[in-house]
């Protein structure tokens, strides 16, 4: 077996390098070939390496995994993620363990690949979701902020900035599905259920099912925010939560702006935002074109049928 090994050396403080090594020891051991290359190598390079492996095996958070969409789409090649990061959505969305001994196991059985779907915001990839409002501005804060603390520690002040300055959006949405519907305050479009903090705004989300979920949570504050997170908690739904279901979303901004995040990072990478922003009478387009990536999950609940 022959693995390609991605190594993102600024996520988890150390625990992505140290993960990497171990595993490469036992790759070792049992006679397997890989190559390990760094985020940031060059991507002609990167995609050589994992066009020619049989596994791509990631080690970082679930951003490091969102910018290495493009190149997973081109080659094609099964990624397994061994999460270094706050939230490890993707990990724990797909059963993917973070002991080496167990990694390499998983690695080594001979499963049908997940054809999980990959949709855009804008024409850019992203796996997890995108969403807009009060959420997105506290991930906003988080990296503007650069702590040095870690986990979800480093969250708590700007979840406490966001708490005395809130920054609701206010949008309307439509799909191929459903009519506009006009609301203010936050909006998440996913593509996987996990979403993080044991919190899973859409539980019926299936990567495999040539559709995204959506929610609409009405809040114009922080507190109306947190009494929203709190029924989630509890795996219930305030009687104004709106879901929807659909192939493609547009999004338009009716306030000010609204901050955008996907997958968990500021959406200041996506065409047409200013700093992760979408502007008054803007659009934010989400869809879902017959795009896919493929995960190596033994232990993953999804169906493996292929489309």
């Amino acid at each position: 077996m022959n693995i390609a090994i991605v190594v993102n050396p600024r996520s988890g403080r150390g625990k992505s390098v140290n993960g990497a090594r171990l595993i490469e020891s036992i790759l070792r051991e049992r006679g397997h070939r890989y190559q390990t290359l760094e985020t940031g190598s060059d991507q002609q390079e990167l995609c050589d390496v994992i066009t020619d492996s049989d596994r791509v095996l990631v080690l970082g958070g679930d951003g490091t995994v969102h910018h290495l969409l493009p190149a997973l789409e081109q080659t094609q090649t099964p990624m397994y993620h061994f999460g270094t990061g706050t939230a490890n959505l993707i990990s724990k969305e797909f059963g993917m363990s973070k002991t080496p001994q167990i990694v390499v196991e998983h690695l080594e059985r001979d499963v049908e690949p997940l054809f999980v779907d990959l949709p855009t915001c804008n024409g850019t990839p992203f796996l997890i979701m995108v969403s807009i409002g009060i959420d997105a501005s506290v991930i906003h804060r988080f990296q503007e902020a650069r702590s040095h603390k870690g986990g979800y520690r480093a969250y708590i002040q700007p979840i406490l900035r966001e708490l005395f300055s809130p920054r609701p959006a206010s949008f309307s949405v439509e799909t191929n599905a459903n009519p506009p519907y006009s609301q203010a305050g936050i909006l998440i479009v996913s593509n996987l259920r996990s979403y993080g903090g044991g919190l899973n705004p859409c539980p019926h989300a299936n990567p495999c099912d040539g559709q995204l979920d959506a929610v609409v949570l009405p809040c114009r504050s922080s507190l109306n925010a947190g009494v929203q997170y709190g029924y989630l908690k509890i795996r219930r739904s305030m009687p104004n939560t709106k879901r929807m279901i659909g192939e493609r979303f547009r999004i338009q901004c009716s306030g000010s702006s609204a901050y955008v995040q996907v997958d968990g990072e500021k959406a200041d990478r996506i065409d047409g935002l200013v700093d992760g922003r979408v502007e008054r009478d803007q659009y934010l387009d989400i869809a879902l074109d017959g795009s896919q990536i493929l995960i190596h999950s033994p232990e993953s609940h999804h169906s493996r049928n292929v489309r």
